[in-house]
C-alpha cells in the first residue's frame, strides 16, 4: 500500500512530462548540434499519427453534432456563433495592430527581388470549399471541402425521421476514433523530444538575430493573447474560472505548441469543452452539440494565429523601409481576413502585395515561422477553445454580462497590454543597434576574384586602330587584352566602390569574359550617348549591359540577352502610394518622371502616360542630387532601383502593378561584328548553363553571399571538442 501511494505521489502529469521533454529536447540540440537533425524525421512520424484520425473525427463529430440539433437550435447557434466569432475577430485585430508599436526607430530599405516581379499565385477558392470529389478533398486534405459536405449531411439529418440509428453507429465511430488519438497522444512526450532537439540542434543563430524583433515581440504579444486576452474574456462572460479555462486544457494547449499543429488537438478539445459544459449546465445535451459543430466548424475560418500574420505584414514593412500606413489598414483587414480563409503561405505574398511591400520578405516569414508557428498554433488552440466555450455556453443561456466585471477585463487587458507592447519597445531601444548600414554594404562589395590583369582609364585612352570589319574577335585575341566601355556610378553594374575599385556585376561578367579569352582587361568610361560611337571608332570592343532599343541595333549590334529586367521607379518614399499601379499613376494629374536618354522608351512613356511631364537625366545619381525636389520619381531597372534605394533608403523603388512589360538586357557590341557577337551567344550560354552567371547576379543584384556555410555551433564541437 506504501509503495502504491508512493507511486500516485511521484506521477508525473502529461503536461509536465511534455514540458520536461521539450527542455530535454532543446538541450540535446544545443549539445550535439546539427548531429541530431535525423530526429526531425521521428517527430514527422508523430505528427502523421496524430493527423490520422483528425479529418474522419472532424466528419463524423460534425455530422452527429448537426444531426442531433433541431432546425430552430441549428439556426440559433449559427447566429450565436457568428456573433462570437465577430467579437473574437475584433479583439484580435485590435492587438494585431498594436505590434508597430514594439518596432524601435528603423532606416532600412532591401536588395532587389525576382519576387518583385512575379504575378502571385491565384487562390483555388472553388476548389478549396466546393468539394465537387469528396475522396480528392479528403486525401489533399482540404478542410473546408470536408467540412463544407459534413455539414451538408448534417443539415440533412436534421430533419430524417429515423436518425437516431445513424448517429448512434457513428457515435460509437467517434468513441474510436478518440480512443486511437487519445493513445497516440500518450506518445507526446516522445514526439516532442526529437522535434525540439531537431529544431534546437539546426536553427541558425544568425537567422534569429536577424529577426529577433519580430520574434520577441510575436512571443510577447501572443503569449499575452493565448494566457490572459482569450481566456480573461471567456471568465468575464462566463461561469466558469481562470483554472477551469487554462488548467483543464493544458495537456492539448501544450500539445498544440508543441506540435505547430491545431489540427492534432481538435479532438481533445471538443472533450475538453464537453467537460466544462456538463460541470455548469444543467440539461448540456444542446451544449455537447454546439461544442461537437463549432470546433470543426472553426477550423476553416481565420483563427487568431492566422490573422497574427497581419503582423508581419506589418513587420516587413518597417523592416524593408517600405511602412504600412494607418491608412492602409482597412483594406488589409477587408482583404487579409479574405485572403486567410486559403493557406497563410499564399495569403501573406498577397497581403504584402497589397499593402505594397517588397514579396521577397515572405522568405523572412518562412524563417520567423520555425519559433513563430509554435507560439501561432498555441494561440489558435486558446481562440478555438474561446470561440466553443462562448458559443456552447451562449447556447445553454450561461452567457451574462456585467458591466463591472467587463470593465475590470478590460482595465486589466489594457495594463498588461501596454506593459507588454511598451516594455518591448523600452528593451528594444536599449539593447538593438539600429545603424543603418546597408549602404555601406553595398559601397564595400568587392570583385569575387580578379581573374585577369586590368587597367581603369578615368578619362577617354586614344582610340586603337580599328582592324578589317568582321576581326575585331581576332584582332582582341592577337593584341591580347579586351577594351571595355563602362558607364561610371552604374550601381550594381559599374561603380566605384569605398575602396577606389571599380566594381559591379558587368565588371566581373567583363572579368570572366577576358579570362575566357586569355587575355587582359582595359576598362574605358564612356555615356549612354556616346557607347554605340565609341564601339564603332575603336575606343572599345564591347559595353556594359544595358537596356536594348530599336536605336542601338541601328547604330551597332548587341549580344543575346543576358537577361530580362522589369522597369521600376525611384522615388522618395512618400509618394510610393501614388505609383503603386498604374491605375494610380494614370489618375495623376502632371507627374514628374526622369527619364534617361534612350529615345525608345522616351516615346513609349509618352504613349502610355501622355500627361507626365518627362525630365531627360543621364544618371540617377544626378536625380537624387540636383532634382529630388523638382521631380517625383526616375525610370530605372528594377535592379537599378533596388540598389539605389539601398545607397539612399529615403527612396524607394516600386514596380506598378500588375507588372506587365519586361525588356531585355544585353552587350551593346560593334556594328557588323558577327563573329564577336556569335562568339558572345556561346559563351552566356555556356555560363548560363554552368551557373555563372546566376552566382554573380545573385552575389551584386540580390545580395546573397557566397559564403561556406560552417557548422551549427554545438557544446560537442566548440566547447568539448569532441568532433570536428
Amino acid at each position: 500500500m506504501a509503495n502504491n501511494s508512493n507511486s500516485k505521489k511521484f506521477r508525473i502529469s502529461l503536461s509536465s512530462m511534455i514540458f520536461l521533454c521539450m527542455g530535454l529536447g532543446v538541450l540535446t540540440g544545443l549539445f550535439f548540434g546539427e548531429m541530431v537533425a535525423f530526429l526531425e524525421v521521428i517527430g514527422k512520424v508523430w505528427i502523421k499519427l496524430l493527423q490520422m484520425t483528425v479529418l474522419p473525427y472532424v466528419m463524423v463529430s460534425l455530422i452527429i453534432g448537426l444531426g442531433s440539433l433541431n432546425y430552430s437550435e441549428a439556426r440559433l447557434l449559427a447566429k450565436k456563433g457568428s456573433v462570437m466569432l465577430l467579437l473574437l475577430w475584433g479583439v484580435t485585430l485590435i492587438v494585431v495592430f498594436l505590434f508597430p508599436f514594439t518596432f524601435p526607430d528603423w532606416e532600412s530599405s532591401s536588395f532587389f527581388s525576382a519576387a518583385m516581379t512575379e504575378k502571385r499565385a491565384e487562390v483555388d477558392f472553388l476548389g478549396l470549399y466546393i468539394p465537387d470529389n469528396l475522396f480528392y478533398s479528403l486525401a489533399n486534405n482540404l478542410v473546408p471541402a470536408v467540412v463544407l459536405f459534413s455539414i451538408a449531411i448534417g443539415v440533412a439529418l436534421i430533419g430524417v425521421e429515423k436518425k437516431d440509428t445513424v448517429l448512434e453507429s457513428m457515435g460509437i465511430l467517434l468513441d474510436a476514433l478518440t480512443r486511437i488519438a487519445n493513445f497516440v497522444v500518450r506518445l507526446t512526450p516522445i514526439g516532442v523530444f526529437a522535434i525540439m532537439a531537431s529544431a534546437a540542434g539546426t536553427l541558425s543563430f544568425e537567422e534569429f538575430r536577424r529577426l529577433e524583433v519580430y520574434i520577441y515581440s510575436y512571443i510577447a504579444i501572443s503569449l499575452a493573447m493565448s494566457l490572459w486576452v482569450l481566456p480573461g474574456l471567456v471568465t468575464t462572460l462566463t461561469p466558469l474560472r481562470y483554472r477551469d479555462v487554462v488548467g483543464n486544457t493544458k495537456d492539448a494547449l501544450v500539445t498544440a505548441f508543441a506540435t505547430g499543429s491545431l489540427f492534432v488537438v481538435l479532438p481533445i478539445l471538443v472533450e475538453k469543452s464537453k467537460e466544462m459544459i456538463t460541470r455548469y449546465a444543467e440539461d448540456s445535451k444542446i451544449g455537447e452539440s454546439a461544442v461537437e459543430v463549432i470546433v470543426p466548424a472553426s477550423f476553416n475560418f481565420p483563427h487568431a494565429g492566422k490573422i497574427f500574420t497581419m503582423s508581419f505584414v506589418l513587420f516587413a514593412g518597417w523592416f524593408s523601409g517600405y511602412e504600412v500606413e494607418i491608412k492602409d489598414y482597412p483594406i488589409l483587414i477587408g482583404s487579409g481576413i479574405t485572403s486567410l480563409f486559403a493557406n497563410v503561405n499564399i495569403a501573406v505574398p498577397f497581403m504584402l502585395d497589397l499593402v505594397h511591400v517588397p514579396e521577397d520578405m515572405f522568405q523572412l516569414f518562412i524563417t520567423t515561422g520555425v519559433i513563430n508557428a509554435r507560439f501561432a498554433t498555441l494561440l489558435s488552440a486558446m481562440f478555438t477553445l474561446t470561440l466553443t466555450l462562448l458559443g456552447a455556453f451562449s447556447m445553454c443561456g450561461l452567457l451574462k454580462i456585467t458591466m463591472v466585471r467587463v470593465l475590470r477585463y478590460i482595465v486589466l487587458t489594457t495594463l498588461l497590454l501596454t506593459v507588454v507592447v511598451g516594455g518591448t519597445r523600452i528593451l528594444f531601444s536599449l539593447t538593438m543597434e539600429n545603424a543603418y548600414a546597408k549602404d555601406k554594404f553595398i559601397s564595400d562589395m568587392q570583385l569575387k576574384e580578379t581573374l585577369v590583369p586590368e587597367t581603369v582609364y578615368h578619362s577617354q585612352p586614344p582610340a586603337i586602330e580599328l582592324p578589317p570589319l568582321g576581326t575585331r574577335l581576332d584582332a582582341i585575341v592577337e593584341r591580347g587584352f579586351l577594351r571595355a566601355c563602362y558607364i561610371s556610378n552604374d550601381v550594381p553594374l559599374s561603380y566605384t566602390n569605398n575602396a577606389g575599385e571599380l566594381v559591379g556585376l558587368d565588371i566581373e561578367y567583363l572579368h570572366i569574359l577576358a579570362f575566357d579569352l586569355k587575355v587582359s582587361l582595359e576598362l574605358v568610361p564612356t555615356a549612354i550617348t556616346l557607347i554605340n560611337q565609341h564601339l564603332n571608332q575603336g575606343y572599345c570592343d564591347i559595353g556594359t549591359s544595358q537596356s536594348m532599343t530599336p536605336e542601338g541595333a541601328l547604330n551597332g549590334a548587341f549580344s543575346v540577352p543576358v537577361r530580362h529586367s522589369t522597369f521600376a521607379l525611384l522615388l522618395k518614399d512618400h509618394h510610393r502610394a501614388d505609383y503603386a499601379t498604374k491605375e494610380s499613376i494614370w489618375k495623376l494629374e502632371a507627374p514628374r518622371i526622369g527619364i534617361q536618354p534612350l529615345p525608345y522608351y522616351i516615346d513609349l512613356i509618352k504613349r502610355i502616360l501622355p500627361q507626365a511631364e518627362l525630365t531627360i537625366i543621364e544618371s540617377p545619381e544626378t536625380f537624387i542630387n540636383e532634382y529630388s525636389d523638382k521631380l517625383d520619381a526616375m525610370l530605372l531597372t528594377a535592379e537599378e532601383a533596388s540598389a539605389w534605394s539601398l545607397l539612399y533608403p529615403q527612396y524607394a523603388a516600386v514596380i506598378p502593378k500588375p507588372v506587365t512589360r519586361r525588356v531585355p538586357v544585353a552587350f551593346p557590341l560593334p556594328r557588323d561584328e558577327e563573329n564577336l557577337a556569335d562568339f558572345l551567344k556561346i559563351w552566356l550560354e555556356l555560363k548560363k548553363h554552368d551557373g555563372t552567371i546566376q552566382k554573380s547576379y545573385d552575389y551584386w543584384v540580390l545580395g546573397k553571399q557566397a559564403e561556406h556555410k560552417e557548422p551549427r555551433w554545438s557544446v560537442i564541437r566548440d566547447v568539448l571538442h569532441w568532433v570536428d
